[in-house]
């Protein structure tokens, strides 16, 4: 690997995690990675106002994170690239690892404390 597409790659990667730097863009993408969905229903599975989960998708529409296809009044959101893809399947197994116990958050971010 040359160091310019190294660079690259850190680039994008840090655009695409920029993107994502939030909850809900975080759990729309996660939804989307079951296929195409209408606004509508992304807004009913994340439970967010109409508004906000267009804003959301915009953004990362504008950021190459998700793209769409209309259909009528319809617009179908899903996910731009197989890099996308990848990195939720990455995100996945992590939180499987946090869900069965196997990494504990103390061992990831030592200043959370437990609740009691």
């Amino acid at each position: 690997m040359t160091e310019v597409s190294h660079i690259s790659f850190f680039e994008v990667a840090s655009k695409v995690l920029k993107a994502l730097g939030h909850p809900e863009r975080l759990r729309i993408i996660e939804y989307l990675q079951t296929g195409e969905q209408t606004v509508g229903n992304i807004q009913r599975e994340i439970g967010l106002s109409q508004p906000i989960t267009s804003q959301h998708l915009r953004y990362m529409q504008r950021r190459n994170i998700l793209t769409y296809r209309r259909e009528g009044t319809k617009y179908y959101y899903f996910l731009a690239s197989d890099f996308i893809r990848k990195l939720l399947d990455c995100m996945r197994s992590c939180r499987l690892s946090l869900e069965s116990g196997e990494t504990q958050l103390l061992d990831i971010f030592p200043e959370t404390k437990r609740s009691e």
